[in-house]
């Protein structure tokens, strides 16, 4: 009967742990600072992500929606025709996501918060 708990434990860590190895690593919030301004995003599970940009005190917020493939990140803010479309990278242990625009540009470092 011992074993058969220290099975069900083990197996719950383990199906645990796929389970925080499957969610996409952009999920969460980001933060980078440019030329005094400061750009927060929070990317969200259900694909909706929000924008906060702040600088000398006012902010100014919008709400999209976002999805990814393995290298490519798009977000389609509200009110908004085009899409940002920005090829993406983490560091060694995600805690910082490079976006650089796909069609070249500007690079943005995001730190995790």
């Amino acid at each position: 009967m011992k074993k058969l708990i220290i099975f069900a434990f083990a197996a719950m860590f383990v199906l645990a742990g796929c389970n925080l190895l499957a969610q996409d690593p952009i999920i969460g919030s980001w933060e980078t600072t440019i030329l005094g301004v400061t750009t927060n995003y929070v990317f969200i599970e259900d694909g909706s992500c929000i924008g906060i940009a702040t600088a000398l005190g006012v902010s100014v917020t919008t709400n999209g929606v976002w999805n990814s493939d393995s290298t490519t990140l798009t977000i389609t803010w509200s009110g908004s025709a085009d899409n940002e479309v920005d090829l993406y990278s983490f560091n060694s242990d995600k805690s910082t996501m490079t976006l650089s625009a796909s069609g070249g540009g500007i690079s943005r470092t995001f730190v995790r918060q």
